[in-house]
């Protein structure tokens, strides 16, 4: 029997596979991507999101997708740079769901990943609890303001 870790207790933003998942048929490939790579790409950073944005889990693939082909995102000199800005604290989190909702999605999908940037805002779109941290699970506050910005 495995004994729980750290990993195990931290909180979740939703449960596993709430977020629609996108399959190849809903992407259109590049030049430099197939639809199932764009799909499969998508697919990662929407189970990073439910499972809290955790800047550990944020790997070096989820790391190149959003900064080379998701809302405008930049490299933020590498990895943990991106991590650092968008996953450090739990009002960052919000920020990058906020972020990726409020971003244009330009381009021929044949060029770009403007059809999976669209695909990922309508699947946050029906989640807006997600702008509130105030509302995930597990999230504890230093003290009861209903407005509290002060999140750990």
């Amino acid at each position: 029997m495995n004994s729980p870790t750290a990993t195990d207790s931290r909180p979740t933003v939703l449960a596993p596979r709430t977020l629609t998942r996108l399959t190849p048929a809903d992407c259109t490939a590049t030049q430099w991507d197939s639809s199932t790579q764009k799909a499969n790409a998508a697919n990662g950073l929407l189970s990073f999101i439910e499972s809290g944005l955790h800047p550990e889990q944020f790997t070096q693939q989820l790391y190149r997708t959003c900064s080379q082909h998701l809302f405008g995102h930049i490299a933020h000199f590498d990895r943990h740079g991106f991590a650092d800005t968008w996953f450090a604290t739990t009002d960052s989190k919000a920020a990058f769901i906020e972020h990726a909702l409020n971003a244009g999605s330009y381009g021929d999908p044949t060029h770009t990943w403007s059809d999976v940037e669209q695909h990922i805002q309508t699947a946050l779109e029906a989640h807006p609890h997600l702008l509130n941290p105030a509302t995930w699970p597990g999230v504890e506050h230093p003290h009861p303001c209903p407005s509290c910005s002060c999140t750990p």
